[in-house]
């Protein structure tokens, strides 16, 4: 049984191709541990993959109230400006874990650095239309 690491903007587009490959790799008896957003929670659980919330003050792919002024209006401003916050917070979340590989979505942006500090393979999942 492989332990599979699962990383995904937190968006219908990006999540939904890549539920459907961890539901398969989970019904072939793989582990599955899934990093979203609290959105995506349920329906991630209820296939069985060990869900990881992204740090909601560090979630890169939340979008502000446009009223909010002491905020970035993107999370990805935040993103660009200190990735290291995002990509320590996944790792502390992981730690202790071994994972043989990782599957992204097409847009994530961090999976080369999380892989080569995991020294894992990665699985891009491409986007069919």
């Amino acid at each position: 049984m492989s332990q599979v690491l699962f990383l995904s903007d937190p968006s219908q587009a990006d999540v939904s191709p890549i539920l459907g490959m961890a539901n398969d790799l989970i019904t072939r008896g793989e582990k599955v541990t899934f990093f979203s957003s609290d959105e995506f929670k349920g329906p991630i659980e209820e296939m069985g993959a060990d869900f990881k919330a992204y740090n909601q003050e560090l979630n890169v792919f939340q979008r502000n109230d446009e009223n909010d002024e002491e905020k970035p209006k993107s999370g990805l401003i935040s993103a660009l400006l200190e990735p290291m916050k995002f990509i320590d917070d996944i790792l502390v979340q992981i730690r202790g874990l071994k994972f043989d590989y990782a599957v992204f979505s097409p847009a994530y942006p961090y999976a080369n650095i999380i892989t080569q500090l995991l020294g894992i393979p990665k699985t891009e999942q491409a986007v069919i239309n």
